[in-house]
């Protein structure tokens, strides 16, 4: 039992870097594993990691969001997540910095704290710049292959900051497969899923949906010695699809 769960520790652990939205507990920039599932936010634990991230928009071909991420662990049981990301073209642009500090209080149970700040504006001036600050907490559970995930948020919109709330269930039939499915309400109610499978030891195939806009996601990653990469296509009806490429360095 306990290899079991070293071997699905290990694995959880192994795909968790490639991810903007842990580092800073929402779903503004999200890596490419996260984009293959359907857009869910993963919130797991793992190691030392540097990893960048790249995607194209949907509106404008030429734009594109690149970010930077940097985990750490920290103390007895903590992890420090942090990322930058800008995202534009040349005359527009948002910038925002990142920063996570999560906790495991007990062999089931995580909790964690972030804050980001947000800079828009556009390099002409012809826009005033606008800033932002949002905050969120996490509450995470897990019992055998179950884990339950909230999180709770500010959300700065128009200036006015709205709350968000997000549900997640994350379960692994096996030690190839893992599920999620997730709720988030803010605005309106969204929902997403997704599946991953270990196909071979340095490979894993993903694939989910999401509503609001209503998405087809699909990815794939490959693990090699201290490398990962994961590659996923986003696909919308009218707009066509968006690819998404991640690379981490694990040290």
């Amino acid at each position: 039992m306990r290899t079991a769960s070293k071997r699905i520790l290990l694995l959880w652990a192994a795909c968790a870097c490639a991810s903007v939205a842990t580092a800073q507990y929402e779903t503004t920039a999200q890596s490419a594993r996260e984009g293959a599932l359907g857009g869910v936010v993963l919130f797991e634990p793992a190691g030392r990691c540097v990893a960048l991230d790249w995607g194209r928009a949907w509106m404008q071909a030429e734009q594109a969001a690149k970010s930077l991420r940097l985990q750490l662990p920290v103390g007895d049981g903590g992890t420090l997540r942090l990322a930058y990301e800008h995202r534009g073209t040349v005359d527009y642009h948002e910038q925002q910095l990142a920063a996570a500090y999560a906790l495991r209080v007990s062999e089931w149970l995580r909790v964690g704290v972030s804050a980001r700040g947000l800079h828009l504006g556009t390099s002409d001036a012809h826009y005033a710049p606008h800033r932002w600050l949002a905050a969120a907490a996490l509450l995470q559970a897990s019992a055998g292959r179950t884990t339950l995930t909230l999180l709770a948020g500010s959300r700065p919109w128009d200036e006015v900051a709205t709350w968000r709330l997000h549900l997640q269930a994350a379960y692994r039939p096996s030690d190839r497969w893992l599920t999620v499915v997730e709720l988030e309400r803010e605005e309106v109610v969204r929902w997403r899923m997704g599946m991953e499978y270990a196909a071979a030891e340095y490979i894993r195939l993903r694939a989910g949906l999401a509503t609001r806009p209503t998405l087809l996601t699909l990815g794939v990653g490959f693990r090699w010695a201290q490398f990962e990469l994961d590659l996923a296509a986003r696909m919308h009806a009218a707009l066509g699809v968006t690819p998404q490429i991640s690379l981490a360095l694990w040290f």
